[in-house]
């Protein structure tokens, strides 16, 4: 098995300039052949213009079957991993409901030795592993640069590409993987491997993710009360449509406010001090189970355990993982909003509110960057709080790029 990076196609996209690097978006072909036959396929590489500049470190990212590279343009966003100097790469691998990359109609798309235009779903793992080990052996003189290590990410349906393709080889070939919101996969201890981080919310989560000690390079962690999709502006977008009918009790008064995107890039700044300086994660946390497997619940119907936003420690409303949304129940939502508060209380609150970001910043898992917004947005209409102001549409602006994390730049 073997696959070759081509030279670029066309003149490469200028991205923009982050902590004084330029960066550029190359396109081109990744060429050769698996146990299943010839491949033919795009690629796409953004990294500094210099290649000696930057961390040299590469995010390896297959593309989500809508959303394309959504850890890139989104859920971490460029403005997080290009700041820390990180490189992203990406390729095809399989022909079905992909709407980045699309095929150059003068190259056609070639899998196991067949071009496909057809309705015909084929995909090919193998492809994943030989463009991660055609990167790792990129010279120091060519576009890409040297690389130094190499990371894997995936949300969702991406997510359970990197999962599932840690055991057969993303073990030895990715210095750290990052399986988010993706389904469960038995966890393994191989000889060697490398690190796993699997990131979940309530929504995704399955109780037999937990701590355990007898896989050491596992990490788990859940956002309790977290939905699939976090409810950012960007999604707000996308699926403007208030939470619809057969939606759970209690009644549902809005999608939920608590966004898990600060979460995950803290917890990405983690596993790379992990790799990078041997400094430990967060220890593993996800939510509390009965003797049955259920998720416990306070009195107001809150998960226990879990990385928790502050809204859901001051028990501002019942938060749901899931609400149907534009058909989609992938959301969350939030029901039995707290009494308002009295002007001469609002203090009182926001200085809780306050401890509970800072107590998630002393743990690690959440960034001073996401603490300060998050009190931001409680201070936005007093005495409104945090979830009110979010009820009252006061969120939805664009927010402010997130700072990269402290040590990318080491």
């Amino acid at each position: 098995m073997s696959g070759v990076i081509e030279n670029p196609i066309g003149r490469p996209e200028e991205i923009g300039t982050f902590n004084n690097i330029r960066y550029l978006k190359y396109r081109g072909r990744f060429t050769g052949e698996t146990a299943s036959g010839r491949f033919n396929v795009p690629y796409e590489i953004t990294t500094p213009a210099n290649p000696r500049e930057g961390s040299r470190i590469f995010v390896f990212e297959p593309l989500h079957f809508s959303g394309g590279t959504v850890a890139r343009d989104g859920y971490l966003g460029p403005d997080f991993l290009f700041v820390g100097g990180i490189s992203h790469a990406t390729v095809r691998h399989k022909n079905f409901r992909v709407q980045s990359l699309e095929r150059d109609p003068l190259s056609p798309l070639t899998l196991r030795s067949r071009e496909y235009e057809g309705p015909e779903v084929v995909a090919d793992n193998d492809i994943l592993r030989e463009f991660a080990t055609a990167l790792r052996q990129s010279s120091a003189t060519s576009f890409i640069g040297k690389v130094a290590r190499l990371y894997a990410i995936g949300f969702s349906d991406s997510g359970n590409t990197v999962h599932q393709i840690y055991k057969p080889f993303g073990h030895k070939l990715f210095d750290i993987t990052f399986a988010c919101t993706a389904g469960y996969v038995e966890p393994v201890n191989i000889a060697g491997q490398k690190p796993i981080i699997v990131f979940n919310t309530e929504a995704d989560f399955d109780p037999r993710a937990v701590p355990n000690p007898a896989f050491p390079q596992y990490r788990w962690y859940t956002v309790a009360g977290g939905g699939h999709i976090p409810d950012a502006a960007l999604t707000r977008q996308f699926f403007p449509n208030p939470p619809e009918a057969g939606s759970p009790a209690p009644p549902v008064e809005g999608t939920s406010p608590i966004n898990w995107l600060p979460f995950v890039r803290a917890i990405f700044a983690a596993g790379d001090q992990w790799v990078r300086n041997n400094v430990q994660p967060p220890p593993s946390v996800t939510l509390k189970l009965t003797s049955d497997g259920l998720v416990l619940r306070d009195d107001k119907g809150n998960a226990l355990g879990g990385i928790r936003h502050p809204a859901l420690e001051m028990r501002e409303a019942v938060f749901m993982p899931s609400v149907i949304r534009g058909n989609w129940a992938l959301f969350g939502g939030y029901g039995s909003l707290r009494k308002r508060l009295q002007p001469n209380e609002f203090a009182g609150y926001l200085g809780e509110f306050t401890k509970k970001a800072e107590v998630l910043v002393g743990g690690r898992y959440l960034m001073p960057a996401g603490r300060d917004r998050m009190i931001a947005q409680a201070k936005l209409n007093p005495p409104n709080t945090f979830t009110r102001n979010y009820q009252e549409e006061r969120f939805f602006v664009p927010p402010p790029p997130p700072a990269p994390a402290p040590g990318l730049n080491d």
